[in-house]
């Protein structure tokens, strides 16, 4: 009767341990989770995209749903060229001058398109079901007409990173900085201001003559 015992509890333990795993190797997830994707912001990111891995640098605008501007930093290229998306039309300036999407410029703005539509979508959204990584960032994944993506936040809902694997794409934000709502002004034009701090200027001195 105690050999019987003994091997009972054994069974007991045994057949408790990988729910005890399980448990411990469970990810923390939050259908609450509330990023910061309803509002004007801009943000600088780093994208890597194609199957020859090329390379940009841009600021990314939201000024409202649909409505984004992207202005490049890299490659040479590209730099100072800047995207205009309103809806499904992209127009392209440089310095002020308006012209046709430059060819060298079309692969990034067909990743950009798929970004921000995808952003957009979420936006919609109160609240996303995140899960939270090993490295404290929350992502979403989820499916798209041009494929599964990812995006990660950082636990105050900043855009982190946003990647689509079979395109090849990938998008590393930083310098996440909210603006103002938009603005019409006289003309009916609208705008999405950046919020910042000016300090007062120092009374200059003047001599009299």
């Amino acid at each position: 009767m105690k050999s019987f015992a003994i091997l009972k509890n054994v069974l007991f333990v045994c057949s408790t341990t990988p729910l005890l795993l399980c448990g411990c190797n469970k990810k923390q997830t939050d259908t609450s989770f509330s990023p910061q994707l309803d509002e004007c912001f801009t943000v600088t990111a780093e994208m890597t995209y194609g199957d020859r891995e090329s390379e940009a640098e841009l600021q990314l605008t939201r000024n409202d749903t649909g409505i984004w501007e992207a202005e490049f930093q890299a490659p040479s290229s590209l730099a100072g060229v800047v995207l205009n998306f309103e809806d499904n039309a992209v127009s392209a300036s440089y310095k002020g001058l308006s012209f046709t999407v430059p060819k060298s410029a079309l692969p990034a703005k067909t990743m950009l398109l798929i970004t921000t539509d995808v952003l957009d979508s979420l936006s919609s959204m109160d609240t996303l079901p995140c899960e939270k990584t090993d490295d404290d960032t929350w992502k979403i994944s989820g499916e798209c007409e041009s494929g599964s993506y990812t995006v990660t936040f950082t636990e105050s809902g900043q855009l982190c990173t946003f990647e689509m694997p079979n395109q090849p794409l990938l998008l590393t934000f930083s310098d996440f900085t909210v603006s103002a709502p938009m603005q019409t002004d006289i003309t009916g034009e609208t705008s999405c201001t950046t919020e910042t701090t000016i300090s007062a200027a120092e009374p200059t001195e003047t001599s009299s003559t």
